[in-house]
C-alpha cells in the first residue's frame, strides 16, 4: 500500500457491500459494532476516528478533536482505525491491500493522507503514509515514532494513549511539511538523528513485553532527594542519560515513581530530547517549596518548563503537577494552566490556558506534601482490591485517588466503570469521571454528561453546578454557563469561583456582541459586578482574582 496516491482504509472486502463482521467471526460484539460500516463508502466523512476495537472509547472526544486540528491546520487527513483482530485478512498488510482501492483518505487535501491502523488481538500496528507525504513522513520516521510512543504505553497496558501520542509526533512533521521549508538532505539529517533508526513502519507490539519489561520501583522508604531544585534537575538529566545509576540521590517523588518507573531507565521519548535539555540555558524560579526549571518564553515543546517540589526528604520531580499544568498545544506551542494550583504564579509571563481551571478544593487537590502518603494509600488499595474486587468503597477510593494524581486511563476508567456497576445511584463515580475527562483529555462534552448525572444524584452540591458552568464556558456556551453558575450561587452565596466564572462569561459576551446590540453595555456592567462579588467573597483564591483582573484589563473591560 506504500506509495499509493490515495491512502485508503476500509476494513471489509469481497465484492460490493459487506459488513465488517465478516472479518471477525470469533468476536460476538463485532456485528453490532461494525454493522454500519460498508465497503463502498466511509461511514462518516467528517470523522477521523473509527474505534471498532473499543480501545479509544474513554477519550474519543479528545482524539477526534486532535485529528480534526491536524486536518484544519496542516491540510493532512489523519485517521486512527482500530479493529478487534485481522480476521479473514490474515495479515495487517493484506487488510490494507484489500481496502486500498475503496476509500480515498486525503482526497480533499490533494492526496495528503495518513492512517494509523491497529489490530488488537494480534497487537499489530501499521502506519500508512500517502505518496504526497513520503518525502517528510519517511519509513525511518514512521518506525521511530511507533517505537517511541507505542512501546512504553503498550508496556503499561495503555495502548490507547500511545496511539494518540503517535499523532502528536506526526504533528511535528506535519508542520515541516506545511511550511515547505525543507530539503531531502534536511529530512535525511532528521532521520539520522532518530534513536535506533526506523526499519519500516509495521510493529509487532507483543515482542516488547518480553524484550523490555516495564520497570517498577517501590522502595519501602523514600531515599533522600536533592538539596536544591537545580541539583535535582541536573541529577535527573544524568540519570536519564544513563550516567547516574551510581548517584544515590532520589529525584522522583513517590507518585513520579508510580507514573514513570525507574529514573535510570527512561523511555525513548525522554531520551530523544536529552540533548536539547542538557544544552539549553535555563533559570530556576522558586517560591518556597515549589520551583520551576524555566527555559524562557520560547516556542517548541522541548522548551516547556519542568516542575520540582521540596518534599520531606529533599527536592524531587513533581510529575502530577507537570502533567496537569504544562500543556502541549498545537506544535510548537505550550501553555501553563491557570487555577488553584502551585507553580502558576512562577510562570505568569508565559502563554496561559484556563482549560483545567476546575472548582476543586480540599481533598480533591493534590499536594507534594501528601505525595508519600497518597502513594502508600494507593498501593494498599491496589492490594485490597485483589481480594475485594466488588467492594464499592475500595474500588471508589482507589479510583478517586488515581483521578486526583492524574494516573493513566488504564488505572482510572475501568475502576470508575466498575464503581458505577456496583452502585449505579452513587454520585461519586460521575463526579470523578467528569474531573478526569477534563484533566486528562479536555473532553468537555463527555464531562458534561457525567456532571449532569452527578447533579441529578446530588442536586445540593455547588460543585456540580460550578463544574457544569465551567464546561459550558469552555464550550463557548456562555449563557448556559451563567445559568449553571447562578444555581451554584443560590446554594452558596459566597461562592467566589462562580462569580469569577460569570465575570468571564459576561466579558466574552460583551466582546462577541455587535456594537449596536443594546445588551452590550449590560454585559460589561455585569462582568464588573461579578468581579466585585468575587473579590468580596470570603473563600476567594487571590491568584484567580489577580489573573481575572489582568484578563479583564486586556479585554478593555476594566
Amino acid at each position: 500500500m506504500h506509495g499509493l496516491r490515495w491512502l485508503i482504509v476500509l476494513l471489509v472486502v469481497a465484492g460490493g457491500v459487506l459488513a465488517l463482521a465478516r472479518y471477525f467471526p470469533g468476536n460476538p460484539d463485532a456485528p453490532e459494532r461494525l454493522a454500519s460500516f460498508t465497503l463502498e463508502q466511509r461511514p462518516q466523512d467528517n470523522r477521523y476516528l473509527f474505534d471498532y476495537a473499543a480501545l479509544l472509547e474513554n477519550y474519543e472526544e479528545g482524539a477526534h478533536r486532535y485529528l480534526t486540528r491536524i486536518a484544519e491546520r496542516f491540510h493532512i487527513e489523519a485517521l486512527i482505525v482500530t479493529v478487534p483482530d485481522l480476521g479473514a485478512a490474515g495479515a495487517i498488510q493484506e487488510l490494507a491491500a484489500d481496502i486500498a482501492n475503496r476509500w480515498q483518505i486525503g482526497r480533499e487535501f490533494e492526496g495528503r493522507g495518513l492512517l494509523l491502523l491497529l489490530a488488537d488481538t494480534e497487537k499489530q500496528v501499521k502506519l500508512e503514509v500517502a505518496y504526497e507525504l513520503e518525502d517528510v513522513f519517511t519509513d525511518a520516521f514512521s518506525g521511530y515514532i511507533e517505537d517511541l510512543q507505542l512501546k512504553p504505553y503498550f508496556l503499561q497496558q495503555d495502548i490507547g494513549t500511545g496511539l494518540i501520542a503517535v499523532m502528536e509526533e506526526l504533528e511535528r512533521r506535519a508542520q515541516i511539511k506545511h511550511q515547505r521549508e525543507y530539503t531531502p538532505g534536511s529530512i535525511a539529517k532528521l532521520d539520522a538523528e532518530l534513536p535506533a533508526g526506523g526499519a519500516g513502519a509495521t510493529r509487532q507490539l507483543a515482542r516488547y513485553r518480553d524484550a523490555d519489561p516495564a520497570p517498577t520501583v517501590r522502595p519501602a522508604m523514600p531515599a533522600a532527594g536533592a538539596s536544591t531544585a537545580d541539583q535535582a534537575w541536573r541529577i535527573m538529566l544524568s540519570k536519564w542519560a544513563g550516567e547516574g545509576s551510581h548517584i544515590q540521590t532520589d529525584v522522583y517523588t513517590e507518585m513520579t515513581k508510580l507514573a514513570m518507573g525507574d529514573q535510570n531507565r527512561p523511555d525513548q521519548r525522554t531520551k530523544a530530547a536529552l540533548g536539547h535539555w542538557r544544552g539549553a540555558p535555563y533559570e530556576i524560579r522558586q517560591d518556597g517549596d515549589h520551583a520551576v526549571v524555566y527555559f524562557g518564553n520560547k516556542k517548541g515543546w522541548n522548551n516547556a518548563p519542568f516542575l520540582f517540589c521540596r518534599t520531606g526528604s529533599g527536592w524531587k520531580f513533581d510529575i502530577v503537577h507537570q502533567r496537569r499544568l504544562v500543556v502541549m498545544g498545537p506544535n510548537p506551542t505550550w501553555m501553563v494552566e491557570q487555577g488553584n494550583y502551585p507553580y502558576v504564579h512562577l510562570l505568569s509571563s508565559v502563554p496561559q490556558s484556563t482549560g483545567k481551571d476546575l472548582p476543586l478544593a480540599g481533598q480533591d487537590l493534590y499536594s507534594c506534601a501528601q505525595d508519600e502518603a497518597l502513594a502508600q494509600r494507593i498501593r494498599r488499595l491496589e492490594n485490597d482490591i485483589k481480594t475485594r474486587p466488588d467492594d464499592f468503597e475500595v474500588v471508589m477510593a482507589l479510583a478517586r485517588l488515581n483521578v486526583i494524581v492524574g494516573r493513566r486511563p488504564n488505572h482510572v476508567q475501568p475502576l470508575l466503570k466498575r464503581a458505577r456497576r456496583l452502585d449505579p445511584v452513587h454520585p461519586a463515580p460521575y463526579k470523578y469521571s467528569a474531573i478526569y475527562n477534563v484533566n486528562s483529555f479536555f473532553q468537555y462534552r463527555t464531562a458534561l454528561e457525567d456532571i449532569d448525572a452527578y447533579i441529578d444524584k446530588r442536586p445540593t452540591d455547588p460543585f456540580g453546578f460550578n463544574m457544569k458552568g465551567f464546561l459550558h464556558y469552555r464550550l463557548g456556551e456562555y449563557q448556559q454557563s451563567i445559568d449553571a453558575s447562578r444555581q451554584a450561587v443560590e446554594l452558596d452565596p459566597d461562592d467566589s469561583y462562580a462569580y469569577a466564572l460569570m465575570a468571564r462569561d459576561y466579558a466574552l459576551m460583551f466582546q462577541k456582541a455587535e456594537g449596536l446590540d443594546p445588551r452590550r453595555g449590560g454585559y460589561k456592567d455585569s462582568a464588573l459586578a461579578m468581579l466585585r462579588n468575587a473579590q468580596m467573597a470570603s473563600n476567594q483564591d487571590p491568584r484567580r482574582i489577580a489573573w481575572l483582573t489582568s484578563w479583564l484589563k486586556r479585554r478593555h473591560i476594566l
